[in-house]
């Protein structure tokens, strides 16, 4: 009777444990949430987690196993499509999975006797479902909008001849501009910091024209005319768009420990802030990390 019974708590526990923790991945990972899918991989994760009490089956529970099988579950509950969002989804589950775990057994810890250590189990399924709620109910607005934008933002060093500016630049997954003559992607610059890297014509046209078809006329003269590129854009609202590119003869990302660098990249002139809370001036395409 005994060991049915905990067979039955330990199947309860890991069941919700397993249901929300595989909630939350879905929810931060971004993927629509189907409360089945997730069900179902929970149901095996407890079903997996009774298996543990029987020693004939102590093969199953390798390392290796563990893993395949954890794997398993998450592509059941959030069914990734790309190979990107399954990476994503193993590091916030597994993540999520000791995160759960410290605070668990610390919480379990704190309000233990004081001269024996009693592991309570109701204790750690309270504790780590205050935790996983609470990171599934705060914790996307936190990613997206704290560690997300500090984990995704770099200096970055633009150098026209003798001159250079300096920004943040923010790495943009949807920032798909190229180049039409080098087929190469552009970074997305604010006018306001690239400027004082600018000669006086150049600025004059940008800022006194007052159609497109006299700026561009104005551009095609300058002294900066052969760094000129008209870069073809869409977005809501207009189709057809052209956008005003130059030539920088270097660019330099500070990634910590190296730099990335690459010449001769075409840097599209935004001409308003690119963040409201001026967090960042440049957006930098994934491929430029990639291929430095």
């Amino acid at each position: 009777m005994g060991s049915r019974v905990y067979a039955d708590i330990t199947f309860f526990l890991n069941f919700i444990m397993d249901f929300l923790i595989l909630w939350v991945t879905a929810r931060l990972t971004g993927v629509p949430i189907a409360y089945f899918r997730i069900g179902i991989a929970a149901l095996l994760g407890g079903v997996y987690a009774v298996g543990y009490l029987f020693p004939e089956l102590s093969a199953a529970y390798s390392l290796p196993m563990k893993i395949l099988f954890s794997v398993f579950m998450v592509v059941i509950a959030v069914w990734p499509r790309t190979w990107p969002d399954l990476k994503k989804s193993l590091l916030l589950f597994y993540g999520l999975n000791f995160l759960v775990a410290g605070a668990s057994i610390g919480f379990s810890y704190l309000v233990q006797s004081s001269y024996r250590v009693v592991y309570s189990r109701w204790w750690w399924l309270l504790a780590g479902v205050s935790c996983v709620l609470f990171i599934g109910v705060f914790g996307k607005n936190w990613l997206t909008q704290r560690l997300v934008p500090r984990l995704l933002k770099f200096p970055v060093q633009l150098t026209f001849d003798r001159n250079r500016c300096s920004g943040q630049g923010f790495v943009d997954t949807g920032n798909g501009l190229r180049d039409p003559l080098t087929n190469r992607p552009v970074i997305i610059a604010e006018y306001q910091l690239l400027k004082d890297c600018l000669p006086t014509d150049f600025q004059r046209a940008l800022e006194d024209s007052q159609t497109q078809e006299e700026m561009l006329d104005k551009l095609s003269q300058s002294s900066w005319a052969n760094r000129l590129r008209l870069i073809p854009f869409t977005s809501i609202g207009k189709k057809n768009g052209l956008m005003v590119g130059i030539r920088a003869d270097e660019i330099k990302v500070a990634l910590g420990k190296q730099d990335i660098e690459h010449s001769n990249m075409v840097i599209g002139i935004y001409p308003d802030k690119l963040s409201s809370e001026e967090r960042y001036q440049l957006l930098i395409p994934c491929e430029v990390l990639e291929n430095g």
